[in-house]
């Protein structure tokens, strides 16, 4: 998530976001050789990574997120006017819209839960720290949270939406690769990925370009169509600007469709002299 700062930092925000930004680089340069030498021979699916977040979150892992979320609402997302302006935009885009089953990526204390909670029948919500997930629960009683690291822990079943916003840009570059497959998998037939990202550099191991570019590869290749594809500039700290796509899987044709289309008409150059064509 962006730094909640909308205007000037004050100079030990400053300091704090160069000694972040510091220990989060050496993190991923360190980690970069170990992933390397670790993984050889192994597939990424392999369940011996799930608590290894380290090594798939360097820098930004559930031990970083849980000394932020170590005093509530750390980001001060109520009175941030990037947060507000984002979660508008994404309740904007469903427009109204009820979903059966939904999944938030990064729900943090439940802010953007509140509101997705009205437009869901059920709403799952994940995040890699505790005490995030455990005020999110107070907070939205009628949704479900738990703490996962994700994409290794992802959630059973299927999602008619699914919502990431500002936290995929905290994977490196194997750990999206494998989340982007595993996140539009969990798509159901109709179903909607909606993603939006801040465009700035705060320390993290990825950026929203990267994560934007690689989930509209992976969707169109798949044959899913991308509705929504936005560069907003001016937005958010420092006006580094946003990224935001919505993604809908295809719905089959269905089988009795298909037995009832008629058969083609042969070609007369097909049929016996004599034999009146049909």
């Amino acid at each position: 998530m962006a730094d909640s700062q909308s205007t000037r930092p004050s100079p030990v925000d400053l300091a704090r976001r160069v000694v972040r930004m510091t220990l989060s680089g050496c993190a991923r340069a360190a980690a970069a050789p170990v992933r390397r030498i670790a993984r050889a021979g192994r597939p990424e699916t392999d369940p011996r990574w799930a608590d290894l977040t380290w090594i798939w979150q360097p820098g930004w892992g559930r031990r970083t997120h849980d000394r932020l979320y170590s005093r509530p609402d750390p980001y001060a997302i109520g009175v941030n006017p990037y947060e507000q302006q984002k979660y508008g935009t994404v309740m904007d885009t469903l427009s109204g819209r009820r979903f059966e089953r939904v999944l938030e990526v990064g729900c943090g204390e439940g802010d953007l839960s509140v509101r997705l909670a009205s437009h869901a029948d059920a709403l799952l919500g994940v995040d890699s720290c505790d005490a995030a997930v455990e005020r999110a629960a107070v907070r939205v009683p009628s949704a479900e949270f738990a703490r996962r690291t994700m994409p290794r822990e992802m959630p059973e079943g299927t999602f008619d939406l699914i919502v990431c916003t500002d936290v995929l840009y905290y994977w490196e570059p194997v750990t999206l690769r494998v989340g982007t497959t595993a996140l539009l998998d969990r798509l159901r037939p109709g179903g909607t990925l909606l993603a939006y990202h801040y465009r700035g550099d705060f320390g993290q191991a990825g950026t929203a370009d990267r994560v934007h570019d690689a989930l509209r590869t992976a969707a169109l290749q798949r044959g899913f169509d991308v509705p929504v594809h936005e560069h907003r500039s001016g937005v958010g700290p420092g006006g580094a600007g946003v990224r935001f796509d919505v993604i809908t899987a295809p719905v089959p044709v269905a089988d009795d469709a298909l037995r009832n289309v008629p058969a083609p008409r042969r070609a007369e150059t097909d049929a016996p002299t004599g034999t009146p064509l049909s």
